[in-house]
């Protein structure tokens, strides 16, 4: 199954967050903890870190992208035949 994961929320008055660098590239398998990419935010650049282990299936935001908080920005899947079965949909 290959899951949607937002753009993080790190604090109350955050509203959006730039893409500033993506770690990883579709494909790329990953751990709960794996760094996915930097956030530059209005204060501070945080690092985007994997909710879940699996393999990247999309990156649904590119680098330089503005980016709203709860907005979608990474497809992670189980395993390699979910993430083409979501690339294929």
């Amino acid at each position: 199954m290959a899951t949607e994961y937002p753009m993080p929320q790190w604090g109350i008055t955050m509203e959006e967050g730039i893409i500033a660098e993506w770690a990883v590239a579709v494909g790329d398998e990953v751990e709960e903890g794996t760094v996915l990419g930097q956030v530059a935010t209005d204060k501070i650049d945080v690092d985007f870190e994997s909710p879940a282990a699996g393999v990247i299936a999309a990156l649904l935001a590119a680098e330089g992208d503005t980016v709203a908080c709860g907005t979608a920005v990474v497809v992670i899947a189980d395993d390699a035949a979910d993430a083409a079965a979501y690339q294929a949909s």
